[in-house]
């Protein structure tokens, strides 16, 4: 009678092993991520360019086609345009010699949305001091 109760003792704990889920196992969910119209545009002073944002918050690396920076140094007004989305050199030359409460406004933006339509961006500006972007 031991030798029975052993023996499904261990055929039901065999089978609890068996019958545990997998933790890596992919559980046939589908993830889908809204995409939407482009919205706004944000300075990236890390990398030194624009990223386009859509209305659910994704971020359009290359959405910007083109754009204009202007700032102002030590009293003289600097003013320079680009193609693409990244700052041409001497926009980042200007960035090195502003100084910390200095604003950099950005403004003629073109960007592409997601059907490749042509839109314009409200012009921004970007303290340096701070990590706010302002529209005006």
């Amino acid at each position: 009678m031991k030798q029975i109760i052993l023996i499904i003792s261990i055929v039901i704990c065999c089978h609890a092993l068996v019958a545990q889920e997998r933790e890596n196992e992919l559980r046939g969910t589908i993830k889908v991520q809204k995409t939407g119209q482009l919205v706004k545009v944000l300075y990236d002073n890390v990398n030194y360019r624009l990223i386009g944002i859509d209305q659910f918050g994704n971020v359009l690396d290359s959405a910007v086609v083109e754009f204009q920076m202007s700032v102002t140094i030590q009293g003289l007004f600097y003013n320079e345009k680009t193609v693409g989305f990244r700052l041409s050199y001497q926009m980042q030359q200007l960035l090195g010699k502003c100084d910390q409460s200095a604003e950099i406004f950005f403004d003629k933006i073109k960007a592409k949305d997601r059907s490749g339509n042509i839109v314009e961006i409200p012009k921004f500006k970007y303290s340096l001091g701070s990590r706010n972007d302002f529209t005006y």
